[in-house]
């Protein structure tokens, strides 16, 4: 394989070296001897109607997430190709106390506690939309620190009928990070009590007739904000 592809062994020993770990470290902001000699690597290819969902890159000890964009040198990638990485602002997840059903207590604990946001053991949420986003040039290097509930990142949809080509991949940490229950794979997996993800489906109709008429207005108005999306 080295003989057939000298070119990417190249760039395979040069991102695996102690020297390019060094130099992320410093870019980073890191301490120094953060980063261990495991690094993770993988080509990508992203065609048309691919995508990536928000999500913060948390698994095990990943630290420092790289991607090499590899697309067509030849005609530029512009933005009415898609395929741009948008990066996320990150907030205080809030407390819906519309899901309580304690509006008594709340009046007995006084205006000021309720109108406060309530935050939920300290984790994050993305804002609802990118505060930068970056185009898939060829030759460009994108790089990130990976930290849980904090590095909110997707990819948006390709509309061109070019590849969406590049290699990405991970540097690790000696350990994981104490709060890696924040991370969004941890948090899919969640069922805690008041979570989304708590007990079966439930039709809209039955949430109507439970008198949560509040939430059910939600639901219905994201199905047509959706819907609105798919027809322009």
């Amino acid at each position: 394989m080295a003989k057939e592809l000298p070119s990417l062994m190249k760039l395979k020993s040069a991102l695996y070296s102690s020297t390019y770990r060094s130099f992320v470290e410093q870019i980073t902001n890191l301490e120094p001897n953060t980063l261990t000699d495991q690094v993770d690597c993988a080509a990508n290819c992203h065609t048309k109607g691919c995508h990536l969902l928000c999500h913060d890159d948390v698994i095990g000890t990943r630290k420092v997430s790289y991607i090499i964009y590899l697309t067509d040198p030849d005609t530029a990638w512009t933005d009415v190709d898609g395929g741009r990485l948008e990066l996320y602002d990150n907030f205080d997840e809030e407390k819906d106390d519309d899901d309580d059903d304690d509006d008594d207590d709340d009046d007995k604990k006084g205006k000021s506690d309720k109108d406060e946001a309530i935050s939920n053991n300290g984790r994050k949420v993305p804002g609802v939309i990118p505060c930068k986003t970056i185009l898939p040039t060829f030759n460009s290097l994108a790089y990130f620190v990976v930290t849980p509930g904090v590095s909110f990142h997707s990819v948006q949809e390709v509309f061109c009928d070019r590849p969406r080509l590049s290699i990405q991949g991970w540097y690790h940490a000696k350990e994981a990070p104490s709060d890696i229950e924040n991370a969004t794979l941890n948090r899919l997996k969640s069922t805690a009590k008041g979570e989304d993800t708590e007990g079966s489906f439930m039709p809209l109709s039955q949430i109507v007739d439970n008198g949560n008429e509040k939430k059910a207005a939600a639901v219905a108005a994201a199905a047509a904000s959706s819907k609105d999306d798919d027809e322009s």
